[in-house]
């Protein structure tokens, strides 16, 4: 009967601590997963910026390429030109 008990109550701790183990498991795949998340969106920031740097760059030290923007995008001309716009 004591050999019972004490098989019981082995088997209990043994599932009570599988059960914490498992549990650990799963919140530790969860976190790997949010870490691989995480890092892409970190590539992808770092590219952007990398993308972003170096079109700022240009715009400081290109004089063709900050004319080329502020025609296209602002929409300046110089004073002997006629500017056209067309409605899409």
């Amino acid at each position: 009967m004591a050999v019972l008990v004490m098989a019981l109550v082995m088997m209990v701790t043994v599932s009570f601590f599988a059960g914490i183990l498992i549990k650990t498991h799963r919140e530790f795949a969860q976190f790997e997963e949010r870490e691989r998340r995480i890092e892409a969106e970190l590539a992808q920031a770092r590219k952007t910026f990398s993308q972003q740097e170096a079109y700022y760059h240009r715009l400081l030290n290109d004089p063709e390429f900050l004319e080329r923007i502020a025609r296209e995008r602002l929409g300046y001309a110089r004073p002997d030109e006629l500017v056209f716009r067309f409605s899409d």
